[in-house]
């Protein structure tokens, strides 16, 4: 097992939570380990690219006294348990990304239920504190799934934040409220749903929130959108994965085995994609520190708890 980066704890900034106009999170997976699982079926251990990727976040949050929150998923935690354990000590929110990295939309309710109950106890039990949020892999909660959100309460989980309120390919809910809100649900409990933030531009809406989005759009558009989202009063609300963070260039099929080798030209245009724009991220990044002022997802949801009254969940069309 590779040794854990030397802990960095964020020095906190003279920001207060009401002036706070973003909540910066982390969706903990290994790249590595997922494109060869989802690409062979073969699951490999971690590979040691996260531990360098995990150094350079915790060393650049660190740097702007800003505490994140860590969407973990069960299936990294199972296996570098001191990873979690090391974000949890360096001041960070844990939260849970699911166990095994499949879609909440692909599920039954009892599939969904066992995979992210799997990833509670697992990373309760690693950092001895209390999971309280979630997000779906894919951000796969969608219109014909909400019933996800009555799982997760169930559960014990305070918030999600699943959600993206725009209609894209793979997910999201078009016309959803793209505000953090607190929802009643059926069985007479609540929870608070923390959307993805869209730019409205028109009649469209434009994706803006992180990762592929965050990675390819020019700064310059970034600033644009911020400053539009904020004349809104919309709150920023930022993923992004390890991954994007490499100062190395990536390989997707780094973690294959060699009975299941992936074909040189296949390997090359993935790597092209996955590459593109990717050393953008920590300029960016680091302008978004500079000029947000960020909360936890957990801190936001409590501000939520504490100042709405529950309202009625949008049901499907």
């Amino acid at each position: 097992m590779t040794a854990s980066p030397i802990l960095i704890r964020p020095t906190p900034t003279t920001s207060t939570s009401a002036s706070a106009d973003g909540v910066f999170s982390i969706d903990l997976e290994d790249f590595s380990q997922l494109t060869c699982r989802d690409a062979t079926g073969y699951l490999p251990e971690c590979s040691a690219d996260l531990d360098r990727q995990i150094d350079v976040i915790l060393k650049l949050l660190a740097e702007h006294g800003i505490s994140g929150t860590f969407f973990s998923l069960g299936m990294l935690a199972s296996r570098r348990p001191d990873i979690i354990r090391h974000i949890h000590q360096a001041g960070h929110e844990i939260a849970s990304h699911g166990s095994q990295h499949r879609k909440a939309s692909t599920q039954t309710r009892a599939e969904f239920a066992a995979d992210v109950g799997e990833s509670l106890k697992l990373l309760q039990d690693i950092i001895q504190a209390p999971v309280l949020g979630y997000r779906a892999p894919v951000f796969s909660i969608v219109r014909d799934n909400l019933w996800a959100l009555e799982v997760l309460a169930e559960l014990g989980i305070v918030y999600d934040s699943s959600i993206f309120p725009m209609r894209l390919r793979r997910y999201g809910i078009a016309g959803f409220d793209p505000m953090p809100r607190r929802y009643a649900l059926p069985a007479g409990q609540s929870i608070v749903e923390i959307p993805l933030v869209s730019w409205q531009v028109g009649r469209r809406h434009l994706p803006i929130a992180g990762g592929g989005y965050l990675r390819l759009m020019p700064q310059w558009f970034m600033r644009t959108a911020i400053d539009a989202l904020r004349a809104q009063q919309r709150w920023l609300t930022f993923y992004l994965h390890p991954y994007e963070f490499d100062p190395q260039p990536l390989d997707v099929a780094r973690s294959f085995p060699e009975h299941l080798r992936m074909p040189a030209a296949k390997r090359f245009a993935l790597n092209a994609k996955w590459n593109l724009r990717r050393r953008s991220i920590v300029p960016k990044v680091q302008w978004l520190c500079r000029h947000v002022r960020f909360l936890t997802y957990g801190e936001l949801a409590r501000r939520v708890q504490s100042e709405q009254t529950c309202r009625p969940l949008p049901l499907p069309a």
